[in-house]
């Protein structure tokens, strides 16, 4: 009888229907309201808020377990253990640590930021067996990039998705300003995976105004198709406060 073998998926890759063009996916997003990509909240009102936060805290659950990871450093990745999509059985996945963002005002303790009307929502690819950010060529790096790309990595860019919208947004941070390093990359079926994954944090949202954000994952293999909505993500803000 043949063995099947669950690691790794009959079909991946670029001719499938899983496709190789990795999609942005982000959080909080509210499971009881899967239509919704409107985040309204008022920073004086903790019920207001309470069901994002408790939704991020519900995602950051996993990383708090370390078992079968380990402490990525210098040149360590997942590409050492991870060969055509599949991982061998010495492999631990590297380890996401949390640190980087609960400095940057990111963290529970604030809510993830809600409480001061500085949300933070997590922006993180989809799971492609085998994929891996490519580096862009010297002179192709975006210029919305340039004064934070860092090669290695995937890193994020946000914006209204009008002129109107653009002038709404504000600042924004950028957690961590590269973006997501691509030592967590490739994703195998493995124990104990950690997903990576970016924050972006809105700092100066108006009041009682509906922003409609459009975030873009860059690499060089990445590409932003509006009408799929692969490489990209829209969601909308509304910090309500008289």
């Amino acid at each position: 009888l043949q063995t099947i073998d669950n690691s790794t998926p009959k079909y991946y890759g670029k001719d499938t229907i899983i496709g190789d063009n990795p999609g942005v996916g982000y959080q909080p997003w509210l499971k009881d309201q899967p239509e919704s990509t409107l985040i309204k909240f008022n920073p004086k009102n903790i019920s207001s808020y309470a069901a994002y936060t408790n939704t991020i805290n519900k995602y950051l659950e996993k990383y708090s377990k370390i078992e079968k990871t380990r402490k990525c450093s210098g040149q360590m990745s997942n590409s050492e253990f991870i060969k055509e999509g599949k991982a061998n059985g010495k492999a631990e996945a590297c380890r996401f640590e949390l640190t980087e963002f609960n400095k940057a005002g990111c963290g529970n303790d604030t809510d993830y930021g809600f409480q001061k009307g500085t949300p933070c929502i997590i922006l993180s690819l989809n799971r492609l067996i085998g994929w891996q950010p490519k580096d862009y060529e010297k002179g192709q790096i975006p210029d919305e990039l340039k004064d934070r790309y860092a090669p290695g990595h995937i890193t994020f860019y946000c914006n209204g998705t009008s002129e109107i919208d653009d002038e709404l947004i504000g600042a924004v941070e950028y957690i961590p300003k590269e973006g997501i390093d691509g030592r967590y990359y490739p994703y195998a079926v493995m124990d104990n995976y950690q997903q990576p994954f970016a924050m972006v944090k809105f700092k100066n949202l108006p009041k009682n105004r509906i922003v409609m954000v459009e975030c873009g994952a860059y690499a060089a293999n990445i590409e932003q198709d509006q009408e799929s909505r692969s490489g990209m993500v829209t969601f909308e803000l509304l910090r309500e406060e008289s």
